[in-house]
């Protein structure tokens, strides 16, 4: 055994001292432990060692596998290991020099081979990640290449056509292999549809250096169908400047081209509507500054448009913002639209007076729904107000006058019918004269409660409702009462009486009483002679049910909505009924007076069903 040999077997703990020293001059190794700066070198020493005497060397490019590892995971790249082996190589031969030993030559050559065993297989494990790496990377540029959205095309130097992706055959109508250069320059055309020269080709012009950036051209299929299509090429080089060729990407903007057709269009249509239209529109963005208004909008703020776009409303129309802002805000907000507010502010349009506006907010939203600015209908109802004011008043005029005038007939009225009640207290009266004073009785007593349905209409519109005074009532008496009052005066018609359970109440005994009666002579003039009227009173807890029902033909559909509104009346069997047409609208003003509800329903199965629902007690109001 040589003198190498020696040191590896016997010097083993120096040479390890020695190199650990080495390596923490070398490397930045603070904080790291012998072990981890040695690692697997007390092994290769070894392992040279048995190489040294002769036995196989392929137990170190395991070891050296196991050192390159763990260098990785310290951060170590391929030129740091091979490093690390050279030093260890000095180390060992330092020594030998220090100690005097001699080299043997076949010693120093298998010591070498070795340490550049080792280093190689580092070399080459770095060469084989780099290859790999490499062919990865040509992979994802196939793949890119082959999914891009925009058609590739490669001409080498020369201007043969190299490369052609699946989106450019899409966009042609055909494959690179069924397609010549002289064929492809044919297919192209400018926007005119003009063919081009060989100076206008995008790729000719970059073979020559020049870069061409997003021009417009058609593509022409063999279909017969054209694509347009935006152009960008750019001249190829090697890295000592010449050229290798160049590179086109096209782009179908057909849909893009739609879109802002479409776009213009509903532009178009906007600027039209903003112009015609009879209401104040504006669009405001998030800063609420106008992106759109029209003429009327600005003639209402009494700023032109001209000066509006692009300013606040804060600027635009400073006494009204504080009022309108925050429903702006409120939409930015919620995404909701804000309707008919209604807004009495004074506008430069009418010069600082007040007026009316009717203002409706709505979102303008993406597709993703996100609000992008707000639109505003503005409506002027000025002049509406006004005219409805007019109609208010007059309105209210003619029911003041109805109450004066019917209060004031009732005084003449009664002089008349107390004529007419001593005029029939006479015995002696003849035969004719007593027939002129029934008559004169009865129609006293239709006039009477005419007039007094003219005074309930004027309490209802004009005083609050109708007064009760309620007081401790036994419903079921009160019914027995008003049933036999109207058969008085209907000798010939059925009328019945049902009653259920506990009816006593508080309610306005004269009230009901003129409630009920309006409701069976209403049942009475709309349904067939040969057929009864029922009135039916139910207990119903806390609050007690009375319903009248006749049979005959419904009442029509269209009719119902407004059944209990004033002056309302239909036709009784062909002729029409006696009064003003008072009785159902009273029907209801007592019954919301007493805190109840009315409700109708009339079928042909069924046949009319009225139907008033009160509490036993009338709600007392503060």
């Amino acid at each position: 055994m040589g003198a190498l040999a020696d040191i590896l077997s016997l010097r083993r703990g120096d040479i390890l001292e020695r190199f650990e020293r080495t390596v923490r001059a070398h490397f930045p190794m603070e904080g790291r432990t012998r072990s981890a700066v040695i690692d697997t070198f007390p092994v290769l020493l070894d392992e040279l060692l048995d190489l040294l005497r002769g036995h196989p060397r392929a137990q170190v490019l395991d070891t050296a596998a196991q050192h390159r590892a763990q260098r990785r995971d310290l951060g170590y790249d391929v030129t740091q290991i091979v490093r690390e082996y050279g030093l260890l190589r000095d180390c060992i031969l330092e020594l030998l020099q220090e100690t005097g030993g001699t080299l043997d030559l076949a010693e120093n050559r298998l010591l070498h081979q070795g340490i550049d065993l080792a280093m190689a297989d580092a070399v080459a494990e770095r060469e084989r990640a780099v290859r790999a790496e490499t062919e990865e990377q040509r992979t994802l540029l196939r793949d890119i290449i082959a999914q891009s959205g925009d058609g590739i095309i490669m001409a080498d130097a020369q201007g043969v056509l190299r490369l052609f992706n699946p989106e450019a055959e899409r966009q042609h109508g055909r494959p690179l292999k069924e397609l010549t250069t002289q064929e492809w320059m044919e297919g192209l055309s400018d926007e005119e549809a003009r063919p081009l020269t060989l100076e206008q080709v995008p790729l000719h012009r970059a073979l020559q250096g020049e870069l061409v950036r997003d021009e417009s051209f058609w593509i022409h299929r063999p279909d017969g169908t054209r694509l347009p299509i935006s152009i960008t090429a750019r001249p190829l080089r090697w890295p000592d400047g010449s050229l290798r060729g160049a590179v086109l990407t096209s782009r179908d903007v057909a849909l893009r081209r739609a879109l802002a057709k479409e776009r213009e269009e509903a532009l178009a249509l906007l600027d039209t509507l903003l112009a015609t239209a009879p209401v104040g529109l504006s669009f405001i963005d998030r800063e609420l500054r106008y992106v759109r208004i029209n003429h009327a909008l600005a003639a209402i703020n009494g700023v032109p448009v001209e000066q509006s776009l692009g300013r606040t409303v804060w600027e635009v129309i400073p006494r009204i913002a504080p009022s309108n802002a925050p429903n702006y805000q409120r939409v930015f907000e919620t995404g909701e639209s804000v309707t008919n507010m209604e807004l009495h502010v004074p506008t430069a349009g009418r010069g600082g007076e007040l007026g009316y506006y009717l203002v409706s907010y709505s979102p303008v939203k993406d597709r993703e729904g996100r609000t992008l600015m707000v639109a505003t209908a503005v409506v002027d109802i000025t002049e509406r107000k006004r005219f409805e004011e007019q109609l208010r008043q007059t309105a209210e005029f003619r029911e003041r006058f109805l109450g004066i005038v019917s209060h004031d007939l009732r005084n003449p009225l009664s002089i008349i019918s107390l004529s007419a009640d001593l005029l029939l207290r006479q015995e002696t009266l003849p035969e004719r004269s007593l027939r002129l004073a029934q008559r004169i009785a009865l129609n006293a007593e239709l006039m009477a409660r005419m007039i007094g349905d003219l005074l309930d209409l004027t309490r209802g519109r004009l005083g609050g409702g109708i007064p009760i005074t309620p007081a401790p009532t036994d419903l079921e008496s009160l019914g027995h009462r008003v049933v036999s009052e109207v058969e008085v005066s209907h000798p010939a018609r059925e009328l019945l009486l049902e009653t259920h359970g506990d009816l006593q109440g508080e309610w306005d005994a004269d009230r009901l009483a003129q409630l009920l009666s309006n409701l069976l002579k209403n049942a009475l003039d709309y349904s067939p002679p040969a057929t009864p009227v029922t009135l039916a009173l139910y207990d119903e807890g806390e609050r007690v049910r009375m319903e009248v029902r006749n049979q005959g033909e419904p009442i029509p559909a269209e009719l119902l909505p407004d059944l209990f509104e004033p002056f309302r009346r239909g036709m009784a069997r062909g002729r029409s009924p006696s009064g003003l047409g008072l009785g159902l609208y009273i029907v209801r003003q007592i019954s919301t007076a007493h805190g109840g509800t009315v409700e109708v329903r009339s079928t042909h199965e069924e046949g009319t069903v009225f139907t008033i629902r009160l509490p036993r007690a009338v709600p007392r109001h503060e």
